[in-house]
């Protein structure tokens, strides 16, 4: 018995360990979650709780500035839209100036204008991703809104001036969220993206599901056990990748089990999600816990996980702190968290 008390702690030592050791290496940053579209797809609509409505205080980036350095990458990208933040520019800049990474954000495209895009020149951004969702514009209309032609026109802008200042950075990609309804435009929308000069194509599946109608449209059969036929779906993404493998570059989408595969399939153990109020969570879904269909199709709310407040502790104090130690210290013991034992998430793993 003594020894076998010993190994345990050995083993848990050993995880504790492994756990300390895990660097930080990329962090999602919330500029803003506040948003200007309300789309069909979009789990805010389920969510109720606080933080909904912020935009990050530039006094919390600069005192994280010092620690960015370390890190690979940088997405400002939550559960807003970024370009919302009246400081934006000012913040490509802050952030810039401390950090030579790869810098991304994804934005629905409707507020760009030629003093934004200047500023993601000036400061190198090196991706950008667009939300569109189809190849047609009424379809676009009924996900997204009315907006179509303004962000065609903002991303053409943003093209023109590339080329104008010969410069290769930001590949610009248009990401697509794919429906039973609207995945059959994947042609049609490639062939716009690559029209528009764009440098590639993102393919995500519906996994944020809040109810029937949503469920309905699922192209996968992993995790809710649908009935869907997944060669389907990449026999066409197939097809897709002959087709434009000298013109687009496409990513995606995730393949979906029915087991769970080992760790998070959506975020590296070395990530933080850091909302527009200074809160750091280990992702959007925990940061933001909002009501969703769980694997046996029941409404379901994730608890809330908040390892630290940047408003009171320090990036690094906040990633060698006893909560996040102990969250890496689960997924590593078993694959998962207990936080996270229904989610998605463990069940996906995606296609490069």
């Amino acid at each position: 018995m003594e020894v076998l008390m010993a190994e345990d702690k050995n083993k848990l030592h050993g995880l504790s360990k492994q756990a300390e050791a895990v660097k930080l290496s990329s962090i999602n940053l919330e500029l803003s979650s506040q948003c200007n579209l309300n789309c069909a797809n979009c789990f805010r609509r389920t969510y109720s709780g606080a933080g909904k409505d912020e935009l990050i205080d530039i006094k919390i980036l600069k005192t994280i500035v010092k620690d960015l350095n370390s890190l690979s990458s940088i997405d400002l990208t939550g559960w807003g839209e970024p370009l919302l933040h009246p400081d934006f520019s000012q913040i490509l800049n802050l952030l810039r100036s401390n950090f030579s990474g790869t810098l991304s954000f994804t934005t629905n495209g409707v507020l760009l204008n030629p003093a934004l895009i200047q500023a993601i020149l000036k400061t190198k951004v090196d991706i950008i991703c667009f939300s569109i969702d189809a190849g047609e514009e009424l379809t676009y209309q009924k996900l997204r809104g009315g907006y179509w032609a303004q962000v065609k026109s903002a991303i053409s802008l943003l093209v023109e001036e590339k080329k104008k200042q010969k410069s290769s950075s930001p590949r610009l990609y248009a990401s697509f969220l794919l429906r039973k309804d609207n995945f059959f435009e994947l042609l049609s929308f490639c062939e716009k993206i690559w029209g528009l000069g764009m440098q590639g194509v993102i393919l995500q599946q519906l996994t944020g599901i809040f109810n029937q109608e949503q469920l309905n449209q699922i192209t996968y059969s992993g995790y809710y056990g649908a009935d869907f036929k997944d060669e389907t779906l990449w026999d066409l993404i197939n097809q897709l990748k002959k087709e434009f493998a000298q013109k687009l570059d496409i990513i995606g989408p995730e393949r979906i089990y029915s087991e769970i595969q080992g760790g998070c399939g959506a975020f590296p153990l070395g990530h933080f999600f850091i909302k527009a109020n200074g809160e750091v969570s280990p992702c959007c879904a925990l940061g933001y816990p909002a009501l969703l269909l769980d694997r046996k199709r029941k409404p379901k709310t994730p608890r809330l996980l908040i390892l630290g407040d940047l408003k009171k502790q320090g990036l690094n104090q906040i990633w060698q702190g006893e909560s996040a130690v102990n969250f890496r210290k689960e997924m590593l013991k078993k694959g998962y968290a207990q936080a996270c034992q229904d989610c998605i998430g463990l069940y996906l793993r995606r296609e490069l």
